[in-house]
């Protein structure tokens, strides 16, 4: 029989309960509170902070966690997006090799920061 157990978060330091229907459903004891957890990029993708952007010739570069830059263009944004990206933006692509190397594609915009200050536990 398994118990409640309190867990500290990895990321945010915030006690969470990881309960005996979890325990048997996971099998790994998680690192990360189930707030942090959702807050993960889906399978696949990757996220981080636009760097550069240049508006008359749509191209830029986003910082990764890990602090590489990747290249993206504008046609990798949704069609739907009218506004330009911004200088510590943070987004949400995937990684495709191009004939120069990786580029960022499937581009979405997550939120309006407003900062270049990087998301907390960034």
């Amino acid at each position: 029989m398994r118990n409640d157990r309190l867990l500290a978060c990895a990321s945010c330091s915030i006690n969470f309960l990881w309960t005996p229907a979890e325990q048997q459903a996971d099998h790994e004891q998680p690192s990360l509170c189930p707030a942090c957890r959702h807050l993960l990029p889906v399978q696949g993708r990757r996220r981080g902070l636009v760097k550069f952007y240049n508006l008359r010739k749509h191209w830029g570069f986003i910082t990764q966690p890990d602090g590489v830059e990747l290249f993206f263009h504008r046609s990798a944004l949704a069609a739907d997006e009218a506004t330009p990206l911004g200088e510590g933006e943070l987004v949400e692509y995937a990684v495709e090799q191009s004939p120069r190397g990786p580029q960022a594609v499937a581009l979405r915009r997550l939120a309006l920061t407003g900062t270049t200050d990087p998301p907390p536990g960034w």
